[in-house]
């Protein structure tokens, strides 16, 4: 059954969906400022060789992001122009959310979304739309 998630429960949800996943992440989010805590989880990944696929589309990546994101080898990004969608998801549970993957958005603002697991909730779980991602 689906969870409502406030502000707080997505962070939570976001930090359990990138440490539990154990063969592929998918990221999905407009915008890419991601914070300390997240950079640092998803490093913990690429070390162990989980694929991460980031999918954004604000084409205004500061370089600095930009040098981070292409010296970790098992992350894959991918620009999808008029991107609105915030999806976060592992191989078996997932985030669909108003939270962008912005630090402003997790610390300032009002956010809202559901958490869902695949055993508990397979159609939900494989929404429509996701597979376009997969090819990344």
């Amino acid at each position: 059954m689906a969870e409502f998630l406030d502000t707080e429960g997505t962070t939570h949800y976001l930090t359990k969906i990138l440490k539990n996943a154990k063969q592929e992440v998918f990221i999905i989010s407009p915008y890419l400022k991601i914070n300390h805590k997240i950079k640092d989880l998803i490093e913990d990944q690429n070390r162990m060789k989980i694929d991460v696929k980031i999918v954004y589309g604000k084409n205004e990546l500061q370089p600095d992001e930009n040098n981070w994101l292409k010296q970790l080898n098992s992350v894959r990004t991918g620009f999808c122009k008029d991107l609105h969608a915030k999806c976060y998801l592992n191989e078996n549970e997932a985030i669909v959310t108003s939270m962008n993957l912005y630090e402003y958005s997790q610390v300032n603002n009002y956010e809202m979304g559901i958490y869902v697991t695949k055993d508990e909730d397979p159609k939900l779980y494989l929404f429509p739309g996701i597979q376009e991602y997969k090819g990344l």
